[in-house]
């Protein structure tokens, strides 16, 4: 049975008959130029079949499953390239299965027959998948072609084995570059155990998510580490408690990791104080990352996290340490921070004279002049763009925006 769990809501399979149109185009192994909206689920030219919120229910995702998996069988009988390359043929790259209701039996019923395809990304978030549940996954991708680079799990119940069954993911998945774990029950020994798996490995991630999860200032330990040793190139642990004790742990792993390796950083809603929040950003800057964000989730209030706090002093020492020597700090997100126009003007006399230009996304409060005049001089910035295994997972059937933090 699936589990309810941060608040995602219970699934009803659909009748398997409305499956037929998709189970029939996806038998055919053919690709798509346009998309393609059947009465379950869409096809995109880019390789992403979005089957969020469709209703597929464990029977429903085998037989999507079972049918990728034939056509598979079928173009390698035929003699085509198994393995789809950067820019390749394989008709479904990404799939996209968010709040199906698959739970354990679902999940690796269908990653077993998803080892047999060319497939880079798997998003099976909210779909009540247990730390039992991913470690069967893990079995079943171990044996796999090694084509998944992106593995998304958010709300899932992974609970105090959170960290175990990831790292038997990490372990299984040699391809993977992308791991999330939003809202999973991740703690901070489990995040131990992940982290140390990860390094013993020798493993580099370019991204790693785990906002939304009970760590606590403990949890900063394990995360450090991750940065010092410059295992990640962007760390999401945003509305996880981390707090003023956890922001100077990850303060002091700045100056220690390598320069520019660490390229985004989110710590949203993490009740950092004011004199945290600007040691964490000076040392942000200096470690060549290029976005932090220190602004508030969405879920902020869901979770119960604590907004980060910027006073006239913190903004002087942030505005200050920005202008003292050139950085990579493009974008500074400080939104519901309690910045207002004062703190905003200090930002600003600092922005005038910095050699680098970095973007301030403020938020209400801040008086058009002193807003209009920091956009002015980060006019040359240019506006984040999604990474590949982010966009990949933008769904038409969900809300989330592509380059939003996925939790």
């Amino acid at each position: 049975m699936v589990q309810e769990f941060a608040g995602v809501p219970s699934v009803v399979p659909r009748p398997v008959g409305e499956l037929a149109p998709l189970l029939a185009w996806l038998r055919t192994g053919a690709g798509t130029d346009r998309r393609i909206d059947f009465p379950a689920g869409t096809a995109l030219p880019d390789g992403r079949l979005d089957l969020c919120k469709q209703q597929l229910g464990p029977h429903g995702a085998q037989l999507v499953a079972d049918a990728l998996a034939e056509a598979a069988e079928a173009a390698e009988a035929a003699g085509a390239a198994r393995t789809a390359p950067d820019g390749g043929e394989a008709p479904v790259r990404h799939l996209l299965l968010g709040t199906d209701g698959l739970g354990d039996d679902g999940a690796a019923a269908f990653a077993e027959r998803a080892a047999e395809i060319p497939v880079r990304t798997l998003y099976l978030g909210c779909n009540g998948i247990t730390a039992a549940g991913a470690c069967r996954i893990a079995d079943r991708l171990r044996a796999s072609t090694q084509t998944v680079r992106a593995l998304w799990l958010k709300r899932n119940p992974l609970g105090i084995r959170a960290g175990q069954a990831a790292a038997e993911l990490i372990a299984a998945v040699e391809q993977l570059r992308t791991l999330d774990l939003v809202q999973t029950g991740l703690d901070a020994a489990g995040l131990t155990v992940l982290v140390d798996a990860l390094l013993a490995g020798g493993r580099h991630f370019e991204r790693l998510y785990f906002s939304g999860n009970p760590l606590g200032p403990a949890g900063a330990e394990p995360l450090a580490r991750l940065v010092a040793a410059g295992a990640t190139d962007e760390l999401y642990a945003s509305a996880a408690g981390l707090g003023d004790d956890g922001a100077h742990t990850l303060a002091a792993a700045l100056r220690t990791a390598p320069h520019g390796r660490l390229r985004r950083l989110s710590l949203a809603s993490s009740g950092l104080g004011p004199v945290a929040a600007a040691e964490l950003t000076a040392a942000a800057a200096a470690a060549g990352v290029e976005l932090l964000d220190l602004g508030r989730v969405p879920a902020a209030h869901v979770l119960g996290a604590a907004d980060n706090r910027i006073d006239l002093a913190a903004a002087d020492r942030i505005g200050a340490a920005l202008a003292a020597a050139p950085h990579r700090l493009d974008h500074l997100v400080l939104t519901h921070t309690g910045l207002r126009s004062r703190e905003a003007h200090r930002l600003l006399d600092h922005a005038a004279v910095a050699a680098s230009p970095t973007r301030y996304v403020l938020g209400k409060g801040i008086a058009s002049s002193i807003r209009s005049r920091l956009n002015t001089l980060s006019a040359t910035v240019p506006a984040p763009v999604p990474a590949p295994d982010v966009a990949a997972v933008h769904s038409v059937h969900r809300t989330a925006a592509p380059g939003a933090e996925q939790g």
